[in-house]
């Protein structure tokens, strides 16, 4: 943990605003002890179109995963319908399971429970027989809202049915509530207080469609908690529809709900709170312990973005190319003169060091004559005007003659350049 005083500076690491720590602020959170961190990079890159996972990448984002300090994943096996699970989901359970790694696997399959209505397609209890030759140790059936107080019943008998036949195996489980944010309270709440009498380990709750927005977000954890007749362990699925997946995940945990991530925010339509912006706003913002070793999280996402094809976005937070990228005329001056690893960081809070980033400067058509003189200082070089002149000009005729993106140049480049504009100024003088 980077923060566990809760400090709005720590040299080194972070200097944020001093009113996070204020009192005002923090009397009504309510984090879980421990957070309950639930990731699903595995399961959501799997649900991302196009992407080129290998199993063997699965495999190594895995361990990437352990590694980094995840202890919960969240796993999926559906029969969408068919007479047989997806085989690729399957396929991916069935290594993940075997793959001896550390943290704990909770698999939802959509066949462990029906509406109510009627006997289901595929009888629960061979899933249950399914997931325990896979190795499965947690379980989790899912309840759907009932149409009426007659499937409400058959439903919450199925669940008793197949939850007793699951722990007499010697599995765990826990309960997904889907659509929480839009679905009828009061039955949601016979749910999952039906579900915590019978002995679920956990209440995963879900709102993929973003309904709650971060305030709500808060008023309904609390509100759900409030009801529950014995407190368990919840977590909170959100997406990412208003760009508010993070700051959504972090209000759920605020309230007391372990926040559900992926790394790059991996997954189907607009996305999925990343666990790097969660673990490190949590971190260095709230001084919550995520157990997450921050320093490898730039490894780790640029680990997804090799193994999956998926693009993370240049101006992305935390782990962006543009990130710790310094170009405006002030940044580059300051990278200059005082070294880019400088402390407090450059235009921002958090020091690259905290996740592993790399942090480099280049010089854009923003350039200044200043930037000129102290890049010659840096060189060894003593110039004049007239010089610096004709290195200002050198410099930006480079960067106007580039004609795709990324139109800048790198320190390397800009340092040829100089050196060389130098040199050819003085034999002809």
């Amino acid at each position: 943990m980077i923060n566990p005083h809760r400090e709005f500076r720590v040299e080194g690491s972070h200097w944020v605003s001093p009113v996070n720590f204020d009192e005002e602020v923090t009397r009504d959170f309510d984090f879980p002890r421990p957070l309950g961190l639930i990731d699903s990079t595995l399961r959501k890159t799997n649900y991302t179109a196009g992407t080129r996972t290998t199993m063997d990448g699965y495999l190594r984002i895995a361990q990437a995963l352990d590694d980094i300090g995840i202890k919960d994943e969240s796993l999926n096996l559906d029969w969408w319908g068919d007479d047989e699970p997806n085989a690729r989901e399957l396929a991916l359970v069935r290594e993940i399971l075997a793959g001896g790694f550390g943290f704990t696997c909770n698999v939802y399959a959509d066949t462990l429970l029906g509406n109510g209505e009627g006997t289901p397609k595929i009888d629960p209890r061979s899933t249950v027989d399914l997931l325990l030759s896979l190795g499965a140790k947690v379980i989790g059936p899912g309840i759907v809202e009932a149409a009426s107080p007659e499937a409400e019943a058959r439903q919450f008998a199925q669940l008793a049915e197949v939850t007793e036949y699951a722990t007499s195996n010697g599995l765990e489980w826990t309960l997904t509530l889907a659509q929480a944010g839009r679905r009828d309270f009061e039955k949601m709440m016979r749910a999952a207080n039906e579900a915590v009498a019978l002995g679920a380990k956990r209440i995963d709750l879900m709102d993929s469609t973003s309904s709650l927005s971060p305030e709500a977000m808060r008023v309904f954890i609390r509100r759900f908690r409030s009801r529950l007749t014995t407190p368990v362990p919840l977590t909170m699925h959100v997406h990412d529809d208003f760009g508010l997946g993070t700051a959504a995940a972090i209000a759920a945990a605020a309230a007391g709900a372990g926040p559900d991530v992926s790394v790059n925010g991996v997954s189907y339509r607009c996305g999925f709170p990343p666990l790097e912006e969660v673990a490190t706003s949590l971190e260095v913002l709230y001084g919550v312990d995520t157990g997450i070793k921050l320093e490898g999280l730039q490894a780790l996402s640029d680990l997804v973005y090799r193994e999956t094809g998926l693009p993370n976005p240049a101006l992305k937070p935390v782990t962006g190319e543009y990130a710790y990228l310094k170009s405006t005329t002030a940044d580059v001056l300051s990278s200059l003169r005082d070294g880019v690893r400088t402390f407090p960081p450059i235009s921002g809070c958090v020091h690259a060091d905290v996740v592993g980033a790399d942090i480099r400067w280049v010089w854009d058509r923003l350039s200044t004559r200043a930037m000129v003189r102290q890049l010659a200082a840096n060189l060894g070089l003593e110039i004049d005007e007239t010089e610096v002149e004709a290195v200002y000009k050198a410099l930006n005729d480079a960067i106007d003659e580039l004609t795709e993106y990324p139109r800048w140049l790198t320190p390397e480049q800009a340092e040829t350049l100089c050196r060389e504009t130098v040199e050819l100024a003085r034999a002809v003088a």
